[in-house]
């Protein structure tokens, strides 16, 4: 894995925690497969050049499933795959926490250039069971027409249907072809109607198509999503800060035009508690700031 990936708690790291809790897997083939939370990738490692896993998620069922993606087929993947379940009950171990483990999925995600790969490594004292999905049999024309059609009359997009975009990309095969269509599904995210499901989709779309991305053009768009969070972080605060003195120049005129108008300090107390939702204390403290000023 490079750069771009969960453990680093960069921003797609933060925003893909988010989008993808509660979520299934259906997109991908496998809909029995809920996601209650994305767990740490960073597990203990028993040789110093092993690879990080892809994705490790705790499922609805209490199992946890490590997510894997390949564009080949290759047996020595079980090895590979045997290793990341050794360290995922490492780290439980070394926690005294086995007795929470309750079960682990080796799941495998297979781009369009994989029709079919061997499910069960049978060493007869050991055998690996992996759960896999073919995204060869998703139409990527179809799914990209199908989007962009809704996107483009204004229509929001489901849930399932935002999935579907982040995995396009893995939907076609070679590695140009991929990129290509990173870049499509790119310029169909930035047209969501909402920031925030823009964020969620470019997230994705950096996640799921980790191994095979340019990399100058994934940096390019984390820079991108960054920009955005901070607009939207300055903006929200600026909202917040406008609500606050909106309503402070509302507690200023009823004090002030109510003083002007000979009502009395116990009326004017008893308006403040009933239209600002205020506490006695409260309603004091206002009066006695702004009475001053009239």
């Amino acid at each position: 894995m490079s750069e771009i990936t969960y453990q680093n708690k960069d921003v797609t790291a933060k925003v893909m925690a988010e989008t993808l809790k509660g979520k299934s897997l259906a997109a991908f083939g496998l809909p029995h497969l809920k996601i209650m939370d994305i767990l740490p990738t960073n597990l203990p490692a028993i040789e110093s050049n092993e690879l990080r896993l892809d994705n490790l998620f705790l499922l609805s069922d209490g199992a946890l499933a490590i997510i894997d993606y390949e564009s080949s087929f290759d047996r020595e993947n079980f090895v590979k795959y045997l290793n990341y379940i050794a360290r995922v009950i490492k780290r439980f171990a070394v926690r005294g926490e086995l007795n929470q483990l309750k079960r682990v999925k080796m799941v495998v995600i297979y781009t369009a250039d994989v029709e079919c790969a061997e499910e069960i490594y049978d060493l007869e004292g050991l055998i690996l069971l992996v759960e896999s999905a073919y995204l060869v049999n998703r139409d990527s024309d179809e799914i990209y027409r199908r989007l962009k059609g809704k996107i483009e009359w204004g229509q929001r997009l489901t849930e399932e249907e935002m999935m579907e975009l982040m995995i396009l990309p893995l939907t076609v095969k070679g590695r140009t072809g991929k990129q290509e269509a990173i870049e499509k599904a790119v310029g169909l995210a930035r047209n969501l109607p909402e920031k925030e499901e823009q964020l969620k989709v470019l997230a994705g779309i950096l996640t799921f198509t980790d191994k095979v991305i340019d990399k100058m053009y994934a940096k390019r768009l984390k820079e991108e999503m960054q920009m955005t969070l901070v607009g939207q972080m300055l903006m929200d605060e600026g909202i917040q800060k406008g609500r606050e003195e909106g309503r402070e120049e509302g507690l200023r005129a009823l004090i002030q035009d109510n003083i002007e108008t000979g009502i009395s300090r116990e009326q004017i107390l008893e308006k403040l508690q009933k239209r600002f939702q205020l506490s006695e204390i409260q309603a004091e403290e206002y009066y006695y700031r702004f009475s001053k000023e009239s």
